[in-house]
């Protein structure tokens, strides 16, 4: 835009120069000329020292010539293309065009003069028409310097002024940066107000704005939780008072219809609680402002959990081993999500192994992951299903096994939260059938 700019206003400086100097021209002209008595054709005598001023030597002088109305030549350069100038134009008035002259662009400058005396109105073939040219090679060259002279400090400066504004902007937007590199480094449970004491004023309503919408959601958050402590009275009381009634229905009822009705009252209200408590934990492990993290030896929790569900394993037929890493597997977590997450793997295990299978709680070490495997030797699970299994209420078609479809879903949650990994595997590849193993992969504490 600087560019053109300067090329417009350049084109226009070197114009008015140069066509002020061809209306001198005319002027200096129009002054040689010898009006004679009626009927007699003017003259045109150019002096030396109009010459001189015209400077009609070499190509860098002005080309003039005079002619009567109808193109009769006076004198001057009968060469010069003639304008476009009718009679009537204004008397002593300078007009200008462009024109062509043996291949090369003149600039012409035209006025009508008529004779002084006092029969000028009655003979208008008396008037006489000046014209005068030049090359515009001087205006090219004139609007060529004076872009020169202008654009080249221009690109002199523009890096000087690129840097300026680069480092403007950057004092600018340093406080900018300030603030997001704060909000980028909170803990996500940290829904405290944002310190405005050292924010520019610029951006204080922003931050005034953020304020308010955490202080909604901090209040959001605990209505939530009070929520969710409340439905879970809510639903596991009378859960609870049920399942003990039709457990003492049961003792005293005979075998029968009554008594395997019954049964099914009691499963029933068991699963139930059983979903509530996934429902309750699956909430909990969503929000990270629950977990309160801890450093513990996930060797010996794994050990202690696998212990617990030893005789829901003999009932079943399947034989449930734990092996040690043999060391200290120190993490940093929440003890009771992780417990949560392995009772789950090790409860669907259980449920869908066959019996007289295998079930195995593995813990390994090294320097860089801490591995906790849960694997068995049942009918596995196909490359299809291992994504899908993570989704809440997802279960694999054809199975017989009881559930709520969120044991996974939590295990995938719980495991995020602590940013560990969770991979589903063939314990057995090259055998039949090839068992599932899943592995939950953690960073060591050191």
């Amino acid at each position: 835009m600087s560019v053109v700019i300067t090329y417009v206003v350049a084109q226009d400086i070197a114009n008015t120069a140069y066509d002020r100097s061809l209306n001198k021209a005319l002027t200096i002209l129009s002054l040689q000329i010898e009006w004679s008595g009626t009927g007699m054709t003017p003259s045109l005598n150019i002096d030396a020292p109009t010459r001189i001023a015209l400077r009609t030597e070499e190509s860098e002088g002005i080309f003039w010539k005079a002619q009567l109305v109808g193109g009769r030549a006076i004198s001057g350069d009968q060469a010069l293309p003639s304008p476009i100038a009718p009679p009537d134009l204004a008397l002593n008035e300078a007009y200008f065009e462009d024109q062509t002259l043996g291949g090369y662009e003149v600039r012409l400058a035209y006025m009508w003069l008529d004779n002084p005396g006092p029969r000028r109105l009655m003979d208008v073939n008396q008037r006489v028409l000046l014209v005068v040219a030049e090359s515009r090679d001087s205006r090219l060259a004139l609007a060529n310097a004076i872009i020169k002279g202008v654009i080249i400090p221009q690109f002199l400066v523009l890096p000087i002024a690129v840097l300026l504004i680069w480092f403007g902007l950057s004092r600018g937007v340093a406080p900018i940066n300030k603030l997001q590199k704060r909000l980028r480094g909170r803990r996500p449970d940290d829904l405290s107000a944002i310190e405005d004491h050292s924010t520019p004023s610029e951006i204080a309503p922003l931050v005034d704005a953020m304020n308010d919408l955490l202080s909604r959601l901090t209040h959001s958050v605990q209505a939530q939780r009070r929520f969710v402590a409340d439905a879970a009275h809510q639903l596991k009381t009378p859960l609870a008072g049920l399942r003990s009634q039709a457990e003492l229905a049961l003792k005293a009822a005979p075998n029968g219809e009554v008594a395997d009705n019954l049964k099914k009252i009691v499963a029933g209200t068991a699963r139930a609680t059983r979903l509530i408590n996934q429902l309750l934990l699956m909430a909990s492990a969503e929000h990270p402002y629950t977990i309160e993290r801890e450093i513990f030896d996930l060797n010996q929790l794994s050990r202690e959990i696998t212990e617990q569900w030893v005789p829901q394993a003999l009932d079943a037929g399947i034989d449930l081993g734990f092996e040690s890493a043999g060391q200290p597997a120190w993490i940093h977590g929440h003890p009771l999500l992780i417990g949560e997450a392995l009772n789950n793997l090790v409860d669907n295990a259980l449920r869908y192994a066959p019996k007289d299978s295998q079930v195995t709680v593995l813990v390994r070490c090294s320097e860089r992951v801490i591995e906790l495997i849960v694997q068995d030797n049942g009918p596995g699970i196909s490359v299809q299903d291992r994504e899908r299994i993570f989704d809440r209420f997802y279960r694999v078609l054809g199975t017989q096994a009881h559930g709520s479809g969120l044991g996974l879903a939590i295990v995938k949650e719980i495991i995020q939260r602590h940013q560990a990994t969770v991979a589903v595997t063939e314990a057995r590849p090259a055998q039949q059938p090839p068992g599932t193993r899943f592995t939950l992969s953690f960073t060591p504490k050191r």
